[in-house]
């Protein structure tokens, strides 16, 4: 082989080796690019696993604290329903937060032009006593222009996250106070209004020693507000409202006891007259002594009627229990009524003299008198029927009238006190309005019920309902 081919051949088999070369370079290069990018992606999909992970964190956290801040306000929700009474509302409001929230809790009203504070809690540690004995003896000025006189007018929150000297300055009422609210070490406070019928009727003060107040905690200090504010407001209601009613039963028991002095003059001089102590009396003057009586001995009984609602109502009735025979008490409530009915048929069908139930004898016999007289009362023609009968442990009582009847919705009202179906100032039917109310509170008394149902223009069905056998006296 010549040298030309020698070179030729070398030069093709270096070329071929070059190839191979630069096509295993090649391969090499794109294979390192692959795993770069492999590497890439893997350091991205790590990335983005973590985040997940501290956003799953997160979640759970803030949902941890959810429920935590939910169980809370359950337990204030129960807690603050469970009483009526204004001042141990109030407490409650203050010890509900401590240590749940914060470190130190104060409640403070407006009563007329001046700040009160009514309840406070707190930790135990000196600083908060000492804060607390100081704080309760200095006025707050209404008129303040920041703190807590401003929440008051204003309805804001007043939220420091920080306690500064600058900010302690401002609050402080005098030298001792500023000193004592330095010993407390406050590192976080908020105010926070409590407001009840678009009405602000008080301030929840909150502050920490120990921990840190978050955005959180403030939303869980304006739950706690608010869920007080209706709490102390419905207190303070039925307190009024429990005023109120004391003052009306003392005005009735007082009014009925000055009028039945001389009412019961009025008919005893009227027996006298009418037994001729005075001299003779002619037939027209006995019809009016008669006239004089009767009115007399209706005035009397609606004095008995508000006498004994207001008995009942202050928990003075006493309770006699006896063996008392169903037929005889409804025949004795049919004759006492009687007279009163008119040309209406009023009427009891036989409950058999086997029917008997242990209770108050009297009392029952009231209830029986007051649902027939109503009965009576409101029905103009046809018939009133009474019925008895045992259903199970209780014995029913039916009157049934033929009357003006209830609409559905006043089926409950009519056992209001003073309510009657005509509520007009013309009504033409008479009485207190109380023998309905008293009759159902007698018979809760007893251990039963009364119940009601009506058509109008049909009738109405009274049922008064008692054990046979109470279960406590």
């Amino acid at each position: 082989m010549t040298i030309t081919e020698l070179l030729y051949t070398g030069r093709r088999r270096t070329a071929a080796a070059i190839a191979i070369l630069l096509g295993r370079a090649t391969a090499l290069e794109r294979h390192d690019g692959e795993s770069r990018r492999l590497t890439r992606e893997l350091e991205h999909a790590n990335q983005e696993l973590e985040h997940t992970l501290d956003l799953a964190a997160e979640a759970q956290t803030e949902g941890a604290k959810q429920a935590e801040r939910l169980k809370l306000l359950d337990q204030v929700s129960t807690v603050l329903a469970s009483s009526l009474d204004y001042q141990r509302t109030v407490s409650t409001t203050a010890e509900l937060a401590v240590p749940a929230v914060a470190d130190w809790c104060c409640v403070d009203v407006l009563v007329g032009n001046e700040i009160k504070q009514l309840a406070v809690s707190y930790v135990d540690l000196p600083g908060l006593r000492r804060y607390s004995e100081v704080r309760a003896r200095y006025r707050i000025d209404p008129n303040a222009l920041s703190g807590l006189a401003k929440a008051f007018r204003t309805g804001e929150v007043v939220f420091a996250p920080e306690v500064t000297e600058t900010l302690m300055l401002q609050q402080s009422r005098s030298p001792e106070h500023l000193e004592a609210m330095r010993a407390a070490k406050f590192r976080a406070g908020m105010v926070v209004p409590m407001v009840a019928r678009d009405h602000i009727i008080g301030v929840l003060t909150m502050a920490s020693v120990e921990r840190r107040l978050d955005e959180w905690s403030l939303a869980l200090a304006r739950d706690i507000a608010q869920r007080a504010a209706i709490a102390i407001d419905n207190a303070e209601l039925y307190q009024t409202a429990v005023v109120a009613d004391e003052a009306k039963a003392n005005f009735l028991a007082t009014m009925s006891h000055e009028l039945r002095t001389p009412l019961t003059a009025i008919i005893g001089y009227e027996q006298l007259l009418g037994e001729g102590i005075a001299g003779g009396l002619n037939d027209g003057q006995r019809q009016q002594l008669s006239r004089i009586k009767a009115n007399a001995q209706q005035l009397l009984a609606l004095i008995e009627e508000i006498l004994l609602y207001v008995r009942v109502g202050a928990g003075h009735a006493e309770v006699k229990l006896e063996e008392v025979h169903v037929e005889a008490v409804v025949n004795e409530a049919i004759t006492v009524v009687a007279p009163t009915a008119g040309h209406l048929a009023l009427t009891a069908e036989p409950p058999g003299p086997a029917l008997t139930l242990r209770t108050d004898r009297g009392k029952l016999r009231q209830m029986l008198i007051n649902v027939i007289e109503n009965a009576v009362t409101f029905t103009e023609r046809g018939r009133v029927t009474v019925r008895a009968h045992e259903r199970g442990t209780d014995v029913v009582f039916e009157i049934q009238d033929t009357g003006i009847g209830i609409a559905r919705e006043n089926l409950e009202r009519v056992f209001e006190p003073f309510w009657q179906v005509e509520q007009r100032k013309t009504r033409r039917f008479g009485g207190t309005g109380l023998g309905l109310s008293t009759t159902r509170r007698l018979a809760k008394l007893l251990g039963g019920d009364v119940t009601v149902e009506s058509q109008l223009g049909v009738g109405s069905t009274f049922r008064i309902v008692l054990p046979k056998e109470p279960k406590q006296q």
